[in-house]
């Protein structure tokens, strides 16, 4: 079976469901789902490092600029995590969510498997993380997670022939943190789920790449609500009132209204032309942050759709471009981390503040940038309270911690606690 399907990594360790119904249904549990909570065996697969990690301040190439700042931060590899492995398939880590004091990292397998599932981590401890929780679907790709109180939402792709089309939003109930075989599923009707987010009474879906849509499902009744159609939907995020949809080919962004449901905006913009790629979104007040791409990391303006600022990919001697795209954005007050592909992690800061409430940047600026090694591709980033997360497809999950010296100006931690 082979599908067009949004395509970047995956995990082992899960317990399926699915059973189709019109609507959504409670699924018991069978062979297609394996669900793992003693920590003993998870622990098997950190590797504890408690590393510094240099950054490199010496940058080349007009669109990304010298250093401005230098050792504002210090960056320590306290975990790396080793991906799932189910039959010899290695998974991939497609999406991380910082939560509280908790992150979630889902997966698939980057091929014609379907093939994923999810790891939950215990982040109180900054410096010693725990793998406390994990299951593996092994007919289905997890695409993107996220939380809201006792449960966690997934958007998924399953070769389940009971459903009517591959992509479906699956609902797993939490139990003291931990994952369960409380597992409820939606049809969304599409190739596959791509990212989820929730804001005020609705979930909203990214779907794609043919045919993609946003879906909007009614949190109460687990049913859709309605649907907007974005073609090659890749990524959503929700802050306050506001959600927004970025898509590929070329990129576009759809702001939608999270309380009501309704589209506010749709603009055309620049970058994200390689077909099946990823592309995340994070919203800060009126601003979006896009990497998309061949289109680099992108702020983009919500009320009107202007670019406020952009940071190209990079250009490197040793690396063909299309392995230097820009997979994925996470900021926090003044802080950006791009995830570029093999060229690494790439770090940026404003002397703004970017939860402001306005659409304006102050002296965006490079800081460093890091590399675990040749060969190892940054595909997705995830930072919040001082705690970073780096997926490096077959190189696994790199956990940092983040510190900021007196050069620092006025950092204050995000708390994105969901409880």
């Amino acid at each position: 079976m082979s599908h067009n399907r949004f395509r970047q990594g995956g995990i082992a360790l899960a317990a399926l469901f699915l059973i189709w119904s019109t609507g959504c249904q409670d699924q018991p549990t069978d062979n297609t789902v394996i669900l793992e909570n003693n920590e003993s065996v998870l622990l098997e697969r950190i590797d504890y490092k408690h590393e510094v990690i240099p950054l490199d301040t010496v940058f080349t190439g007009a669109s990304r600029g010298q250093a401005a700042v230098i050792d504002t931060i210090i960056l320590t590899l306290v975990a790396e995590v080793q991906p799932p492995i189910y039959n010899g398939d290695t998974l991939q880590a497609t999406d991380v969510k910082l939560k509280g004091k908790h992150a979630y990292v889902s997966y698939n397998y980057q091929g014609e498997v379907f093939l994923g599932g999810v790891d939950v981590f215990d982040i109180r401890t900054p410096d010693q993380p725990r793998l406390t929780s994990s299951v593996l679907f092994t007919d289905t790709d997890v695409n993107g997670v996220t939380r809201k109180g006792n449960d966690l939402y997934l958007a998924s792709a399953t070769e389940n022939p009971d459903y009517s089309s591959p992509a479906i939003l699956q609902k797993i109930q939490l139990q003291n943190d931990q994952l369960t075989d409380n597992i409820t599923t939606l049809d969304i009707g599409s190739f596959a789920a791509t990212d989820v987010d929730l804001a005020g009474n609705y979930i909203y879906v990214t779907s794609g790449a043919d045919g993609g849509m946003i879906s909007i499902v009614d949190k109460s009744t687990f049913t859709v609500f309605d649907t907007y159609p974005v073609e090659d939907a890749r990524g959503v995020d929700a802050d306050g009132g506001d959600v927004g949809v970025v898509a590929g080919t070329p990129a576009r962004l759809v702001v939608l209204d999270g309380n009501l449901g309704s589209v506010i905006g749709d603009y055309t913009l620049t970058g994200a032309t390689i077909p099946f790629s990823k592309s995340t979104i994070k919203i800060r007040k009126k601003k979006a942050l896009l990497g998309v791409g061949d289109g680099g990391m992108q702020a983009i303006c919500i009320q009107d759709g202007s670019l406020i600022a952009q940071i190209d990919q990079p250009l490197l001697s040793d690396l063909p471009p299309e392995k230097t795209v820009t997979n994925s954005v996470s900021a926090d007050k003044r802080l950006l981390f791009m995830a570029d592909g093999e060229a690494g992690v790439y770090v940026a800061a404003t002397n703004s503040n970017l939860n402001s409430n306005n659409c304006s940047f102050d002296n965006l600026h490079m800081v460093g940038k890091f590399r675990f090694g040749t060969g190892q591709s940054a595909n997705h980033v995830e930072f919040n309270n001082n705690v970073l997360f780096v997926a490096s497809g077959l190189g696994g999950l790199k956990i940092l911690t983040v510190e900021f010296n007196n050069d620092h100006p006025d950092h204050d931690d995000e708390d994105d606690s969901d409880h």
